[in-house]
């Protein structure tokens, strides 16, 4: 319902990810093999129309989502593509609800050739979500030591904002923590004279404040989690892919 000028700088965790999907979208070519593992509804699909993409996913995260449009149901960490299918992959949001992200990593790596673009996201800090299937949460250096065992360079690694991002997400939950929804719609409606000043100061106005004071915190370790880019290395560069 709001203008988007407002409501991207709302969605704070989405403009990075949104940043890595345009250069994904740039840099793979057209006609060009692309793996999303974890593609959920295929959301991100629209990115990658002038590639041959193949959606994947286990199909368990959200009851809610429809699964109907997945081009492969299959485990991560079993991946049935044969070595070096892919010209490049990406994987946003996905490796906090694998119980094996290692594995899924090197799986990911195997099914890329030598010298493809990986494109991954996760969280650093982040409440709960999809249970039960949500385990861990990664910071960079986490983040690059399994890339790195998997025998992937990492090309770039930037921050979901700073210790302001990071508190404007969490001012966005507020009206929800004082006034859960329920299942009474009605005592919900009775409470809208409380609810939309909380909603308009801490999902609006404080948000908005903090977009623009992140530009002060230069170091950003108190980010909300990670963009990724990395590539695939020569086989003779770095010797077999771990198990």
């Amino acid at each position: 319902m709001l203008p988007d000028w407002i409501s991207n700088k709302l969605d704070v965790h989405l403009l990075e990810t949104d940043r890595l999907l345009e250069l994904a979208q740039a840099q793979t070519p057209p006609g060009a093999r692309v793996l999303d593992a974890g593609s959920g509804e295929g959301q991100y699909r629209r990115y990658f129309e002038h590639t041959r993409y193949t959606g994947v996913d286990l199909a368990v995260g959200d009851a809610q989502w429809d699964y109907s449009g997945l081009d492969t149901q299959a485990d991560l960490s079993r991946l049935p593509f044969a070595d070096g299918s892919f010209d490049a992959a990406v994987c946003f949001q996905v490796l906090e609800h694998v119980n094996e992200p290692a594995a899924v990593i090197c799986e990911i790596g195997r099914v890329l050739r030598p010298g493809s673009r990986f494109y991954l996201s996760a969280p650093m800090a982040w409440h709960q979500h999809q249970k039960p299937h949500d385990f861990f949460r990664y910071t960079s250096y986490g983040f690059a030591h399994l890339l790195e065992k998997a025998g992937l360079r990492v090309v770039e690694m930037r921050p979901w904002g700073g210790y302001f991002w990071f508190l404007s997400y969490n001012f966005q939950m507020m009206h929800d923590r004082l006034f859960p929804r329920g299942d009474n719609d009605l005592a919900y409606a009775l409470k809208l004279p409380l609810i939309l000043p909380v909603y308009l100061v801490f999902f609006i106005l404080l948000p908005l404040l903090l977009f623009y004071l992140d530009r002060l915190d230069k170091v950003k370790d108190h980010t909300l989690g990670w963009a990724c880019i990395a590539e695939k290395l020569p086989t003779d560069e770095h010797g077999p892919t771990p198990v």
